[in-house]
């Protein structure tokens, strides 16, 4: 058994929208798992310039775009209302699902503040969200952040279970003080985890800035970074959290695990 049984991904039409719908299409294909495109519209009378039309020709566009790179089932599904809540929703119906959406307005305080939908999922899902920023050539690298608790643990092994999936490395990524604290963190990780095979672990020690900044400036190093979501609601949030600023800074994909299960 994989490590979802199930992708949603949301699509609006916009250039964002293409990109979680081939991000979604690979992560299918290599899991071998079916795809629900799901595109919300608001009621024409408020005024939104969306309609049961427009959803239509959003989910008929990402299901021939997802069957065009080779997934063996597609649903869509058009659904009238708060599209964050929706998403949510859809993702939420069934147990290892991952939910795939744009997340090039979570680094707009502008977005966050008019209501992005990317910033609504990243501080209520129950699921587990991939944020996507581009479409890599090929999957090659992979980042498991972990500061050694037990929720990046869980994060780290859900992470590398999607990098054997998709053909990746996955490296261990730790922020810290020195590179032998570094060091102590990741063997206490490797330590504590069981894998199918612990040697394609790379090591990733970051020192010098604050962890969230550390984790954002080594980003381009990977095709994706995957992180708990501890700290993504409630006073840590406010009191500012790796993951918060790590969710709302980074500029490359990002799996955002739920860790509170």
């Amino acid at each position: 058994m994989g490590c979802y049984q199930r992708i949603v991904v949301g699509t609006n039409g916009s250039e964002a929208a293409r990109t979680a719908v081939a991000v979604a299409g690979e992560f299918a294909v290599r899991l071998d798992v079916p795809v629900t495109a799901v595109s919300v519209w608001r009621d024409a009378g408020r005024k939104s310039g969306t309609d049961a039309e427009w959803a239509e020709d959003n989910t008929r566009t990402a299901a021939e775009a997802l069957l065009e790179i080779g997934v063996s089932e597609v649903v869509r599904a058009e659904l009238d209302g708060p599209p964050g809540a929706l998403l949510l929703e859809s993702a939420e119906r069934e147990p290892e699902t991952l939910l795939v959406i744009g997340g090039g307005s979570l680094g707009s305080s502008k977005a966050r503040l008019l209501g992005s939908t990317a910033n609504h999922v990243s501080h209520h899902s129950q699921t587990d969200v991939v944020f996507t920023n581009k479409i890599p050539k090929r999957w090659t690298t992979i980042g498991l952040t972990t500061d050694g608790s037990a929720s990046s643990l869980t994060a780290v092994r859900r992470g590398y279970e999607l990098a054997l999936a998709l053909g990746a490395r996955p490296f261990l990524v730790t922020s810290a003080k020195t590179d032998d604290d570094g060091a102590d963190i990741l063997i206490d990780v490797e330590g504590q985890i069981t894998v199918e095979d612990p040697e394609l672990f790379g090591r990733d020690i970051l020192t010098g800035v604050p962890p969230a900044e550390a984790i954002c400036n080594s980003a381009w190093k990977y095709d994706l970074v995957v992180i708990g979501n501890r700290g993504m609601s409630g006073p840590a949030r406010l009191l500012g959290s790796v993951a918060n600023k790590v969710t709302h800074d980074i500029d490359t994909n990002l799996l955002l695990v739920n860790t509170t299960h």
